[in-house]
């Protein structure tokens, strides 16, 4: 029995090593990849084998059953993209070391938003020696090498061979260009810091954009300025997110809310656009239609970016895109019109717009599968973002430097006119004195009244009761203050312009001089619609009798107000009575209780008098 197993025995291992030769050339010739002399990076693309698992039966114990049978495919892409796909997909390489030292060399799938990536290295007796299961889906502690895309160490031992084994997937079918590079750990090192020092560079120079127009708003409050650091911030958490950044360092331990940041930093990415568009341009004076559509369609892509928050995420990019694409267009038609029309902003806005535009369509044609992976589509986004941000941040120091210069300008042209008033005043001094003494009465008449109305101004207001409020509580007599506003008066000067609202002042004003005519009656203007009455009288009761005669007497006036409930104009009345005042410590005491009182008789459906008395009871 022993000699026959030994007589048996090579036929068995004879048959095992050609088992597993076909199995290493499954349905292709499979070529083996020499690792132990390999310097620099390979791009693994066009050397490995691919197998399409639509309805995800496979897995690696299975396919190390029966991987000859199966129908492997040799790759014909320089950069493997699925795009929009609902299969799984196996990728299958061979590897060997010639050399008398063992070697390691990293794989890299340098795709940071890949759902989920399941790795297998097999060795020459078919056994599995390494395996990962990680993928943007998992924690990021789940990466055999801490690093923003996906790195597996192959470990290969001298004269031997190694077979590894990808399997790919995502979340709902969408795919992107996925590139595959074999280094050794000297390449891999290289490559990182060549990243990490651009990616340095990129998002700091965002960030230091971003800074100085937050310091630049602050200090000078211009709303641009707060549009242009909102919509720069979104695209920054965008771009540091869609690099992988911001899951390995910001949250390493929540997939899902990082696979959600993407679309929704994309939504919000079109809204601050479309604010900061709007802002930049003043579309809402040159075209409110346009600016209307324009928000809609930053509103389209903000919605389609929700199904993320439920786990859909190629429904979100199928939305997305065409509202991307329409939001684009209006954006790029708007600059090019207002650029037309002589606006050097929306010139300078059309060329940042256009090389962002061209970047973002590089970007978008290659995860679609129309163009190739490589430096120029793979950074496209990058270098048109930063060129585009530079040149609106270079526009809007213009735009400030404009208003300064403006504003100097003005300056300027005072200091010239007063120069010249002034050279012009000396010169003409001796024979004008008498007419300068005239003005000056004329001026200090002026500064005492209401050009418009004639009555006595605010200034005026502050200083009289003041001295009436001295004397009323030296004296005890009583005050009766009232302050009076025509009703719904902005609505009648937008009905019929501020031209007829300055006539229905003058008739207001007029009708008042005729009304109070005693010789301690007050009248003032304190501010557009609103009257203040110092009214010569001794009893609460009496002030209101005047106040309603005079109320009567106005709405008889018959001044046409369509927009008033009442059609004509009407006033409300605030009236104050006090005794010696020592309950109001100063007029801005008696002028809020009077503007209470008013706004209760604006809150009682308007044309009355409502009183405030601090009489004593005996009065």
């Amino acid at each position: 029995m022993t000699r026959r197993l030994l007589y048996f025995l090579p036929t068995f291992v004879a048959f095992r090593w050609l088992a597993l030769l076909l199995f290493l050339l499954p349905g292709h010739a499979l070529a083996a990849i020499d690792v132990g002399t390999l310097r620099g990076e390979l791009n693994l693309s066009p050397h490995v084998l691919l197998l399409e698992d639509r309805a995800r039966e496979f897995d690696i114990e299975r396919l190390l059953r029966h991987g000859e049978a199966l129908e492997w495919e040799r790759s014909r892409q320089q950069t493997l993209n699925f795009s929009f796909s609902d299969s799984a997909w196996w990728l299958t390489l061979r590897v060997e070391n010639d050399t008398a030292l063992p070697v390691r060399r990293l794989l890299e799938l340098a795709m940071p938003l890949h759902d989920y990536l399941d790795g297998y290295v097999v060795d020459q007796q078919g056994e599995i020696v390494r395996e990962w299961q990680t993928g943007n889906r998992r924690s990021f502690d789940t990466r055999p090498i801490s690093h923003r895309t996906f790195v597996l160490p192959i470990h290969v031992p001298a004269g031997e061979s190694r077979q590894v084994f990808l399997r790919l997937d995502t979340h709902d079918g969408l795919y992107d260009a996925t590139p595959l590079y074999l280094m050794d750990d000297a390449s891999f090192l290289a490559k990182a810091q060549r990243e990490l020092m651009a990616f340095s560079l990129y998002f700091g120079a965002l960030l230091a954009l971003l800074i100085y127009n937050l310091l630049l708003y602050l200090a000078t409050r211009e709303r641009p300025l707060l549009h242009y650091v909102a919509y720069l911030g979104t695209f920054f958490i965008l771009m540091f997110s869609s690099r992988g950044f911001a899951f390995q360092y910001w949250w390493p331990d929540m997939p899902m809310f990082n696979n959600q940041m993407v679309p929704l930093n994309i939504g919000l990415f079109a809204v601050t656009l479309a604010i900061f568009s709007e802002s930049y341009m003043n579309l809402r004076q040159h075209a409110p239609r346009l600016t209307r559509v324009l928000y809609g369609l930053a509103g389209l892509c903000m919605i389609s970016a929700l199904p993320a928050l439920f786990g859909h995420y190629a429904a979100v990019f199928h939305l997305m895109i065409p509202g991307a694409i329409l939001l684009s267009c209006l954006l790029l038609g708007v600059a090019v019109w207002r650029s037309y029309s002589g606006d050097t902003l929306a010139r300078i806005y059309l060329v940042a717009w256009s090389v962002l535009l061209i970047g973002i369509t590089l970007y978008f044609l290659r995860v679609a599968g129309v163009l190739p992976y490589n430096v120029v589509t793979e950074y496209a986004v990058q270098v048109g973002s930063g060129i585009e941000f530079l040149l609106l941040s270079l526009g809007l120091a213009w735009k400030i430097n404009k208003f300064k210069n403006e504003k100097l300008a003005a300056e300027r042209a005072t200091l010239d006119l007063q120069r010249s008033l002034n050279e012009r005043l000396e010169r003409e001094v001796a024979q004008r004195t008498q007419e300068l003494e005239k003005a000056n009465q004329q001026l200090t008449t002026l500064a005492r009244t209401d050009p418009l109305t004639g009555l006595l101004n605010r200034r005026q207001f502050q200083e009289l009761m003041e001295e009436e409020l001295q004397r009323r509580r030296r004296s005890g007599q009583p005050l009766l203050f009232s302050i009076m506003d025509i009703d719904d008066f902005k609505l009648y000067n937008d009905t019929y312009g501020h031209h007829a609202g300055d006539e229905v002042l003058v008739r207001v004003s007029t009708l008042l001089l005729e009304h109070f005519r005693r010789a301690g009656d007050r009248l003032f203007r304190l501010g557009g619609e609103e009257f203040g009455l110092l009214l010569d009288v001794e009893s609460l009761e009496e002030g209101q009798r005047a106040l309603e005669k005079f109320r009567g007497a106005l709405q008889e006036l018959s001044i046409r107000h369509e927009t008033s409930s009442y059609g004509v104009i009407t006033s409300s009345f605030g009236l104050v009575a006090c005794r010696g005042c020592d309950a109001v410590r100063d007029v801005g005491t008696l002028y809020r209780l009077a503007d209470h009182a008013m706004y209760e008789a604006k809150a009682h459906h308007r044309n009355r008098v409502v009183t405030c008395s601090h009489l004593n009871a005996s009065d």
